[in-house]
């Protein structure tokens, strides 16, 4: 037990570090083409912070460890919406977005739904819907990246740095945050054995919460430095990477996957309608310590309802 407890520890905190270490790279790679704060946070520190999802899911499909792959994409964004986004919500008191990101919200919130009728409905899917998915991907990327660039934006932070050690520094954090991420999924399993908690909630709980930690500590750096459009993006940008990839990578490696068999209602519902609450905040820029403490106390009460 202990041993497993320690393993779970330490390779969380390299998994940490090293989704930290590609995200600050990745972010002055992301000035040479002017994105704006949000894109930022949708296309790199998201992508940047849903690796522990996507190769913890990969390993628990090698491990045919289903039920982890199914609690951590529906944990993960349940986290990413109560918790990462109460810590978002707490300093300010409303939200500043631009118009152009509109658009985008109601993207998520279209995928959200889109997603919940897969897992509320006894869907098997298999390629066809994962070419369906991969489509809807491809679109929204399209869509998002046709927007115009922020000329506000600049080059000043790479000047003094060659571009291709940058890349080499996110490949190396990406080899790490591969290796941390299969012994995290290893020792959390043997969890499941020592304390007889079911794999769907061990993923839903420890797995989800943990993968999510990158997530809570881009959004603390975003907030600490005035970027709430950069933390909003995380925000979104995860749990569409993490219903799209997670989703896509089980269907490649796995063949198909069938959600509904392997999340309680209450796992489904939650889902909806905290998609359904962070798309009213964010589309009426709400803020402030009442929700955000509302959101955390709320994880907080499903975290332990979950073991009771």
């Amino acid at each position: 037990m202990i041993e497993s407890l320690l393993g779970v520890l330490i390779s969380l905190a390299l998994l940490i570090w090293s989704c930290d270490f590609a995200i600050k790279n990745s972010i002055l790679v992301s000035h040479v083409y002017k994105i704006r704060p949000i894109l930022v946070g949708i296309f790199i520190i998201a992508i940047g912070t849903s690796l522990p999802e996507f190769a913890a899911t990969f390993q628990a499909l090698k491990l045919n460890s289903v039920g982890i792959v199914a609690g951590n994409l529906v944990g993960s964004n349940i986290a990413n919406i109560l918790l990462v986004g109460g810590i978002m919500l707490y300093p300010i008191t409303r939200l500043v977005t631009d118009k152009r990101d509109k658009s985008t919200f109601l993207f998520f919130l279209i995928f959200s739904i889109v997603f919940f009728i897969f897992i509320i409905f006894n869907f098997n899917i298999g390629y066809t819907y994962g070419v369906l998915l991969f489509g809807l991907l491809c679109f929204f990327i399209y869509f998002e990246l046709k927007k115009p660039i922020d000329e506000t934006n600049t080059i000043s932070e790479i000047k003094h740095t060659s571009s291709f050690f940058i890349i080499l520094k996110i490949i190396l954090a990406f080899i790490a945050l591969f290796f941390s991420s299969k012994y995290f999924i290893v020792y959390a399993k043997d969890l499941t054995s020592i304390f007889g908690v079911a794999e769907t909630t061990i993923g839903i709980t420890i797995v989800a919460f943990g993968t999510s930690l990158p997530e809570v500590i881009a959004t603390i750096v975003s907030i600490v430095k005035k970027q709430n459009n950069l933390a909003i993006g995380n925000i979104l940008g995860s749990n569409i990477a993490n219903i799209f990839g997670i989703t896509i990578i089980a269907v490649l490696i796995n063949g198909n996957i069938n959600f509904y068999e392997l999340l309680s209602q209450i796992d489904k519902w939650l889902f909806l309608v905290t998609s359904l609450l962070f798309f009213i905040i964010i589309s009426l820029k709400l803020a402030g310590k009442l929700i955000s403490l509302s959101f955390i106390l709320a994880y907080m009460i499903y975290f332990v309802f979950l073991y009771l």
